[in-house]
């Protein structure tokens, strides 16, 4: 998406209606206050400051984050390595249930434990691997929980070892996207 488009503004995606206030992809924090914020938008509203990229059929991304463009909204983290991973993710699910099966025990452990309290990544399993893909290609913002701080593929793997586990089989032990302006980048 060029900066001044906006996720409805394709074509495919031009249809799409904003969350109902029980949509399990809501964060905690969204369906507290859905009377007072995304109730009073309209989808277009809404999806322009929810989505600055999408995964699926027709996986997008936002040019100003793949180039890196400071003071913009989701500036020092890849957003298409989010959405992409959205779609090995899918795959999986045909190729390898088993591994699926894995990735939601460790999403239902973590979520036990806390791990990613608070964070986008604890809401539904989806936003587990694909917040986990971008800590593994070290492309993330930092999760910042009390004295803990994730920021790297390093800390990932101390921090959940077992969803670091189960990547390593599906993303081998490269950790670095050649064209990723946010590598290990310090807007972190």
């Amino acid at each position: 998406m060029a900066i001044d488009e906006t996720t409805t503004d394709i074509p495919e995606q031009r249809d799409w209606k904003k969350p109902a206030p029980d949509d399990p992809r809501l964060t905690p924090d969204e369906r507290r206050n859905y009377a007072n914020t995304i109730d009073k938008m309209t989808a277009r509203e809404y999806w322009a400051q929810r989505a600055r990229g999408m995964g699926g059929l027709y996986t997008t991304g936002a040019v100003e984050n793949l180039m890196g463009v400071p003071g913009t909204r989701y500036y020092g983290g890849n957003i298409l390595v989010h959405e992409f991973s959205h779609n090995i993710f899918n795959a999986l699910r045909t190729v390898d249930p088993d591994l699926v099966a894995r990735v939601e025990k460790a999403y239902f452990h973590a979520r036990e434990k806390g791990l990613w309290a608070r964070s986008y990544m604890e809401n539904t399993v989806d936003e587990y691997w694909a917040e986990g893909t971008r800590f593994w290609f070290n492309t993330n913002t930092a999760y910042s929980h009390g004295a803990l701080t994730v920021a790297t593929s390093d800390e990932f793997e101390a921090h959940d070892p077992e969803l670091y586990n189960i990547m390593a089989e599906v993303y081998r032990h490269d950790h670095h996207i050649l064209a990723d302006v946010f590598y290990r980048h310090s807007a972190k």
